[in-house]
């Protein structure tokens, strides 16, 4: 389970890392629109969590007011033994 928040966690950074790189600052992200996230069957809920609390933290939006849609996958494996995939849709200024 904590192999799999951990995961969660660098994925989520992994993601505005990319945000930023391509926006030029993450202040230009109002919201997330869309979190898809694939994973271990048993820890869906504890990576979605995770995610959403780092992608929360990094963009200053309030996912509490503008929850977004979710897109839950519970795989036994996902290819080269990734512990998790994320796809994250942002809503940008």
């Amino acid at each position: 389970m904590e192999a799999g928040r951990k995961a969660a966690h660098l994925a989520a950074l992994n993601a505005l890392a990319v945000a930023r790189q391509h926006l030029g600052s993450l202040d230009k992200v109002t919201r997330v629109v869309r979190l898809g996230v694939s994973g271990p069957l048993g820890e869906m809920s504890a990576i979605t969590r995770k995610s959403l609390t780092v992608l929360q933290t990094y963009c200053k939006t309030s996912l509490e007011r503008q929850d977004p849609c979710r897109l839950v996958y519970g795989v036994a494996s996902l290819p080269l033994g990734t512990p998790v995939e994320l796809e994250v849709i942002f809503e940008v200024a």
